[in-house]
């Protein structure tokens, strides 16, 4: 993929307001707080639960297009056809994301999936380099050294490779990185990209030897709880598409580790999975590495390049 005859949408520094915060706190609340949801699914399979997420979000985000007659997106893939194969790769890397975040989850692997949302923004900023040739600052060079060194010390320290993480983090940096060049917005992405697959589920279910492939299932008050999560999943998607044009881009950039953050503390001092000095040695080197992150994103954020911009044309003009 190019960033050739794709729709480029220039950045304009957004004022942010208390009810921009407010969203996007409640947003990144309720994703880090998805553990205590889907720990309660813990009977069920991982790959049964995606089956069910993928399905009732699809079946929530149809009754929003349908209330708010939201079909602009129709015109768009009709203008550029080629997102119809791109939004379904997508759908399918956000699919995996999800299914790794919840097998994660029913299995007793929270540290490692906070981990893997820590390790995101900077998989994010390499995949950039690669994909887009997109030079690197010096401070995002060092922020990048810093979470490879972390995955190095697991693998010598642990003896293992943080799979769990390195899944988390590659899966939803590439998705972000789709939806940077997509011209769609991320509810209309995310509605074609559950359309897409909701056949895929629906067979997953009929052919698998699962509590789902039951018909009669589907009519019991158990079906409930795998129902929300349809709402769960686009309710903190809703309020974060709204925050984004609340919320100055420099500030929810560092409010998306908050995230990570609640699923860090709920897996060490709620589920009280284990935190040694070298599961510390880890997460301390991705930390340090993401404060030098922040630095840089904060010294190169948009409203501050806008402003030397004009002082730029001020001093020309005089």
């Amino acid at each position: 993929m190019t960033t050739d005859n794709v729709v480029k949408k220039s950045v304009t520094p957004i004022r942010t307001t208390k009810e921009g915060i407010i969203t996007a706190l409640i947003a990144f609340f309720i994703w880090g707080v998805f553990p205590l949801y889907f720990k309660q699914l813990t009977a069920y399979d991982a790959t049964e639960i995606i089956g069910h997420r993928i399905s009732w979000t699809f079946a929530c985000l149809l009754i929003v297009l349908v209330i708010t007659k939201r079909w602009q997106w129709i015109d768009t893939l009709k203008q550029h056809p080629k997102w119809i194969a791109y939004t379904f790769i997508s759908g399918i890397i956000i699919a995996i994301n999800w299914l790794t975040y919840v097998w994660a989850v029913t299995h007793d692997q929270i540290l490692e999936a906070s981990l893997g949302y820590f390790i995101g923004p900077l998989v994010g900023v390499a995949l950039s380099m690669i994909l887009f040739k997109e030079r690197l600052r010096r401070l995002q060079w060092v922020a990048i050294g810093f979470a490879l060194l972390s995955v190095v010390i697991q693998v010598v320290m642990l003896g293992s490779v943080p799979w769990i993480s390195l899944i988390l983090a590659f899966s939803f940096s590439t998705y972000g990185t789709i939806q940077r060049q997509t011209p769609l917005t991320a509810v209309d992405a995310m509605f074609i990209e559950t359309a897409m697959l909701v056949p895929i589920c629906l067979w997953w279910f009929w052919q698998a030897d699962v509590v789902s492939s039951q018909l009669s299932f589907w009519f019991t008050p158990s079906i409930w709880l795998l129902m929300l999560a349809g709402p769960i999943t686009l309710i903190p998607l809703l309020l974060f598409n709204k925050s984004t044009k609340l919320v100055a881009y420099s500030i929810l950039s560092f409010m998306n580790y908050l995230t990570p953050t609640f699923i860090f503390f709920l897996a060490v001092f709620y589920y009280n999975e284990p935190f040694d000095l070298h599961r510390l040695a880890v997460f301390g080197l991705i930390w340090f590495g993401l404060l030098l992150f922040s630095i840089d994103l904060w010294r190169n954020r948009p409203s501050k390049q806008l402003k030397a911009e004009l002082l730029r044309e001020q001093a020309l003009e005089k």
